[in-house]
């Protein structure tokens, strides 16, 4: 197991480009063995918990779990069709798994965050160590499976204020440790770690495409961050998510928000991508929703709270992202929780972890980061080799959705002529279309092929959103055509914006050929709850052509790169795994 990361560790330590993750699933089932286990990690038990029924017992954990479970129960009460079985039309997330004897929680990644030094100048950045839900049930025919559900476990970077060179080789020192000998590192091979806080990502809510047939299906996200209070954890303030309800609600308090944000030194940060906006504006709780994210007005709250107009009357220029009105919005939505998680992520997620062996090959990821973690690694790897050559690092980060120059492939957001957005261009061969609207304004487009191929957008349309973002329509467009021997797979049947897909024969650049669920006998399937949800996929599929991807061809928003095989991904839409969506799973008792 370790012979070929050892090389690979060892090499990377030794030069200059030191890998800023670890996601090799063999060597972080190694380290949980060595006290990186959430419970004696974040919860500071004595010994490893097995399961979350006994993690259950930890009066830490449980106020989290507790926590959740009281949201979901607010959720299902305003609901009359949410439930967590299939029976339901509205689906909800079993809170049951939390204190389940089948349940726990597995490492997935460890994740240096030395850039975001620049948020907390006093602190030399984040670790963040990234764990996934998951469950394994014992039966003749065995069922393991993850859950969308993650919990980063967020510490101080190491190394002290303006001298962060010492956190940047405390990191090489620990891959290289990790490189020769991965059973004698612990958690204090990281020296002195600081707890900053526990941040939880969980698909709350999902509407399957025969309920929401226009968007090709629903969800919602839950995002909380826990800060340790005493033995317990208690809700804290999400970074840079205003409070709506509360400004709109607070004399004063929303026009307080507007003229900080107004102030020639807060625009320049939040051009850089840098601010902090004050507690006084922040929210304790968030939702995010999918599909076609980056068009719902839940996902954007400043654009909830403001108008153009407020701040028509601010310069723009020199700025480096925001040069107008509309990019100053789009640039705050960014920066909220629920913005940046429905900009160019995997079903809601930035890191979801490469798959264990044990994972059924039809519940498998090929590609388990999003594009937007994949496509910022370089500049996260010029802020550490900046500060570990002593060279003040630069500051700015892009937009989660605006993809590094160059580098526009399928799926890139592109601009579509307002000054904020002109230079978000395309790759050769590619060109920017219109293909989602909504009535903010479109800025943007996506980039496609100029000619058709499997993985195509086929079903443009304009989103049409609500204060309520469960009653927002998706009004459709004129279809687009895919060309000879291709068809459009529907919306409607679970495939957001059509996907043009057709036979195996005679596969062009860039496709391969896949597996597409039969919904009507696949659905039926599941309902009889008798057989594994993964037997129901493998006996309900038919063949089809999808776009090819790995790490560096990359899926368009709502799309997921799914393993084929051993060597190749498929772009699909993510609720086709199992691992993403909250029903089709076994009962957790």
């Amino acid at each position: 197991m370790v012979s070929h990361l050892a090389v690979w560790l060892t090499l990377a330590s030794v030069c200059v480009q030191a890998p800023l993750r670890v996601d090799d699933p063999a060597l972080l089932q190694t380290l949980e063995s060595q006290g990186f286990d959430l419970a004696r990690l974040a919860f500071v038990t004595p010994k490893r918990v097995p399961d979350n029924q006994s993690l259950f017992e930890n009066g830490a954990y449980r106020s989290i779990a507790e926590s959740v479970t009281q949201e979901l129960e607010e959720l299902e009460d305003g609901d009359d069709s949410l439930g967590v079985s299939m029976r339901h039309p509205h689906r909800l997330f079993d809170g049951e798994w939390l204190q389940s004897p089948h349940a726990f929680f597995e490492l997935v990644g460890i994740v240096n965050r030395l850039d975001r030094a620049p948020f907390h100048p006093e602190h030399c950045g984040e670790l963040r160590f990234i764990y996934r839900l998951a469950y394994r049930i014992p039966a003749s025919e065995p069922i393991y499976s993850r859950l969308p559900f993650t919990l980063s476990v967020v510490f101080w970077g190491p190394g002290d204020a303006g001298s962060c060179v010492e956190g940047a080789r405390a990191w090489q020192d620990f891959l290289q440790a990790l490189a020769w000998d991965p059973r004698s590192v612990t958690p204090a091979s990281l020296g002195p770690l600081e707890l900053k806080s526990i941040e939880l990502n969980l698909q709350s809510v999902r509407w399957p495409s025969t309920v929401r047939p226009d968007f090709g299906g629903y969800a919602e996200y839950l995002l909380r961050v826990f800060l340790k209070d005493g033995d317990r954890f208690q809700p804290g303030f999400l970074e840079n998510t205003p409070d709506v309800e509360r400004l709109q609600a607070e004399p004063g308090l929303k026009e307080r928000l507007r003229a900080w944000i107004a102030e020639p030194r807060n625009l320049v940060k939040i051009d850089e991508g840098v601010v902090q906006l004050p507690q006084e504006f922040l929210a304790t709780r968030a939702q995010s929703v999918a599909l076609a994210g980056p068009h719902r007005l839940a996902n954007a709250p400043s654009h909830r709270l403001f108008q153009e107009s407020d701040f028509a009357q601010l310069s723009f220029t020199g700025r480096k992202t925001v040069r107008s009105p509309q990019g100053l919005l789009r640039r705050l939505d960014d920066l909220t929780c629920m913005g940046c998680h429905q900009g160019r992520t995997a079903a809601g997620f930035h890191f979801l972890g490469k798959d264990r062996r044990e994972t059924d090959a039809v519940n498998s990821i090929f590609v388990s980061a999003s594009p937007h973690f994949l496509l910022d690694q370089a500049r996260r790897q010029r802020f550490f080799q900046d500060v570990l050559a002593e060279r003040p690092p630069e500051a700015f980060r892009a937009p989660s959705t605006q993809a590094p120059a160059g580098e526009g492939g399928i799926g890139a957001h592109c601009g579509l002529g307002d000054p904020s957005f002109r230079d978000w261009s395309c790759a050769e061969g590619l060109e920017c279309r219109a293909l989602v609207r909504d009535p903010r304004g479109s800025p943007t487009g996506v980039c496609m092929p100029r000619e058709a191929r499997a993985g195509s957008f086929c079903q443009p349309g304009q989103v049409e959103p609500a204060e309520d973002p469960r009653v927002d329509r998706f009004l459709p467009g004129a279809e687009v055509s895919c060309g000879p021997g291709r068809h459009c797979e529907d919306t409607a049947v679970g495939f957001p914006g059509g996907m043009c897909s057709g036979g195996c024969e005679n596969l062009r650049p860039g496709e391969v050929c896949g597996s597409i669920a039969v919904l009507q006998t696949f659905n039926k399937c599941l309902s009889r709850g008798r057989l594994p949800f993964a037997r129901c996929l493998r006996e309900n599929v038919r063949p089809g052509a999808l776009q090819s991807c790995d790490e560096t061809q990359l899926c368009r928003d709502d799309y997921l790169c799914a393993k084929v095989s051993e060597t190749q991904g498929a772009c699909i839409p993510p609720y086709f795994l199992f691992q993403l969506r909250v029903d089709g799973h076994p009962d957790p008792d």
